[in-house]
């Protein structure tokens, strides 16, 4: 269990940052697309992708000038270890814009040996209709559209020189397909200046960007290409060429192990955490006012009483809760298929006549618990590759959580932040239900409520976990000395 949790949300994480994010990264979105002079520069980029000074991965993205706009190919490969085992992650994007280069349809693969992840969308009727498939089954979502919704990846090489000024600033709709949803990007060229750790005479243009709170800095020449970029939790993109992104350049080493390196350690250990009814803890390095304070975690200045919940103060209600108030908690999303015959053939099956809200959650628990094989698992989950895989970290657990009890009637959602675990916290993913208030329940550990070393960061669905970017890397955690003599019991 240790092994799969530590395996848990930091490698999907890992994988929104290094491939789907990367594509906002190395974007030279610094004017309005439809305003540019020039072309995207056609032909093929490669970037190497390293984690501080070690390769863990390459991107290559193809572009072709076609009738009726542009067509373009990106491929991208990662290699991480999970319990002590190599892990090969790859994507392969493709799609065509118009010849203003807006998006005309798109398809996102991700795979890594465990399932697969696909995704097709397309522009019509002033609406971005997806697709997502994953086994034989599939779901679409209809996302409206106010205006021309673009992919990052085509927007590399419009800018040409006397369009590149410093202080020139540039918001962009694009869409976003991890979270499948459309998002803001902002845009600043800052300066011409020489790229780091680059020629001496190499000079290329500093651009700013920020998506979702995330800021990221890249360096592009006068044609628009990437040179370098530099992202969170130290990714750093290096333009290379073929030969050395496929062969060279890769440690002799085990690859990285990116769980270790993002987990927070602390100085004062927890003793019997998962029996702990208290916590005390100062949170340092991040924008505090950004982190949940509710009923559970409770927030005083700088510090943060997280208590576990009194299952007997909590209300709860004959199935399914029928309030409009809790609607977006029982609601079907792309990722929580709930409407589908087999997720709620699931749910049934794992509840049968309980219509007890409370006693169904505990029914959810121990099911999950004996349907699914915990093992560190890389991939977005939905419900349905996790119904057809049986397996999974924190992630898949979460997800299929979430699902199973909003198809019977329980407002629910996905959150994630850290967990204490052998002397450091530790990025992780867990459950809410709704029981005329919010309980954590943590379908990993098999707790309910769960044990308040759980500290949350973000909630909502597994969409916006996206969100725990502006924590990792930066999130530094004091225990205080009251939180190591509250035990259960004690």
């Amino acid at each position: 269990m240790r092994r799969a949790l530590r395996a848990g949300i930091i490698i999907a994480w890992l994988i929104l940052i290094g491939v789907l994010v990367r594509e906002r990264w190395e974007t030279p979105s610094s004017v309005s697309p439809t305003a540019a002079s020039g072309e995207i520069h056609a032909g093929d980029e490669w970037l190497d992708v390293y984690h501080q000074d070690q390769k863990i991965g390459y991107v290559h993205q193809h572009t072709a000038r076609v009738e009726g706009g542009y067509q373009f190919e990106e491929h991208s490969l990662l290699r991480l270890t999970m319990m002590n085992a190599q892990q090969t992650v790859r994507t392969i994007t493709t799609g065509r814009t118009t010849p203003d280069y807006a998006l005309q349809e798109f398809s996102f693969e991700l795979s890594s040996g465990v399932g697969a992840l696909r995704v097709r969308g397309r522009v019509d009727k002033g609406a971005l209709r997806l697709t997502l498939a994953t086994g034989g089954d599939s779901s679409t979502q209809r996302i409206p559209l106010a205006g021309p919704v673009y992919l990052p990846a085509t927007l590399r090489g419009l800018v040409a020189t006397d369009d590149l000024q410093e202080g020139r600033k540039l918001r962009v709709q694009v869409f976003d397909p991890s979270a499948m949803k459309n998002a803001a990007m902002d845009v600043t060229v800052e300066r011409r200046e020489p790229v780091p750790h680059g020629p001496p005479d190499q000079l290329a243009w500093r651009l700013q960007e920020e998506f979702r709170g995330i800021r990221t800095t890249a360096w592009i020449d006068d044609k628009g290409e990437t040179l370098r970029e530099e992202g969170p939790l130290g990714l750093v993109l290096v333009r290379s060429d073929a030969e050395r992104a496929i062969h060279g350049g890769w440690s002799g080493g085990a690859a990285l192990d990116l769980v270790q390196t993002v987990a927070v350690p602390v100085t004062r250990t927890i003793d019997r955490p998962r029996a702990r009814r208290r916590l005390r803890l100062r949170l340092r390095g991040i924008d505090l006012d950004q982190v949940p304070s509710d009923e559970r975690q409770r927030r005083d200045g700088d510090t943060w009483t997280i208590a576990r919940e009194d299952l007997a103060t909590a209300g709860s209600y004959a199935l399914p809760y029928a309030a409009a108030d809790r609607a977006a908690d029982l609601a079907a999303t792309p990722l929580l298929q709930i409407d589908n015959p087999r997720v709620k053939a699931a749910a049934d099956k794992a509840v049968g006549e309980e219509h007890d809200a409370r006693r169904a959650v505990e029914r959810l628990l121990a099911w999950i618990h004996g349907y699914m094989r915990q093992a560190p698992t890389v991939s977005i989950p939905n419900a349905l590759q996790v119904l057809d895989e049986r397996q999974g970290d924190c992630n898949e657990h979460a997800v299929l959580f979430a699902a199973l009890a909003r198809a019977v009637g329980i407002p629910t959602r996905v959150v994630a932040g850290v967990v204490y675990l052998d002397g450091a916290f530790y990025y992780h993913a867990w459950d809410e239900v709704w029981l005329r208030r919010w309980v954590a329940v943590d379908p990993v550990f098999d707790q309910f409520p769960a044990d308040p070393t759980h500290v949350k960061f973000v909630q909502g669905g597994p969409e916006e976990q996206f969100a725990i970017l502006r924590v990792i890397g930066r999130l530094r955690i004091d225990v205080l000395p009251d939180s190591a003599s509250t035990p259960q019991g004690g």
